[in-house]
């Protein structure tokens, strides 16, 4: 019977610093939440470009495209051809409508977000967005919504 409980105690006690071993482990994004840039300050973002940044500001627009494979996030203040852009891809639809009440991109506009991600230059196939940064949007939780849209 003994034999049992030092076994037991020993699997616990294994079990336990892997545990803490894993809580050191590193991540791949920051640790600390990175200042907030305000989505008009084209400047301030574009010196980013490579880093984790949080973005916050009114969503002008938020839509699918006409395909259906990428949604465009537009934020009101900024820069119409220079400004940064939020863009999630269809195989991660599902997740974000289902933790916006079921259409993210309805949710979005009007709203005022707090995006947070690596701003990256532009990668989609329209010629006149090439310049143009943006954010990645993989999952819910890189969005913020801070004051919920005014619906009429």
């Amino acid at each position: 019977m003994h034999r049992c409980s030092y076994a037991v105690a020993s699997l616990l006690l294994t079990l336990f610093a892997v545990a803490v071993w894993a809580d050191d482990a590193p991540t791949s994004q920051p640790s600390t939440q990175p200042a907030v840039i305000q989505a008009s300050d084209t400047d301030a973002i574009a010196a980013k470009k490579g880093e984790f940044v949080s973005v916050e500001g009114v969503v002008a627009k938020a839509e699918w495209s006409k395909s259906g494979k990428v949604m465009n996030v537009y934020f009101k203040d900024a820069d119409h051809d220079k400004g940064l852009i939020g863009s999630a891809f269809l195989k991660n639809k599902e997740k974000l409508d289902a933790e916006f009440g079921g259409d993210a991109a309805a949710h979005w506009t009007g709203a005022k977000i707090r995006l947070t991600g690596k701003v990256e230059l532009y990668g989609g196939r329209i010629d006149s967005m090439k310049d143009r940064l943006e954010i990645v949007i993989q999952n819910p939780q890189q969005v913020v919504v801070i004051e919920p849209a005014v619906k009429p």
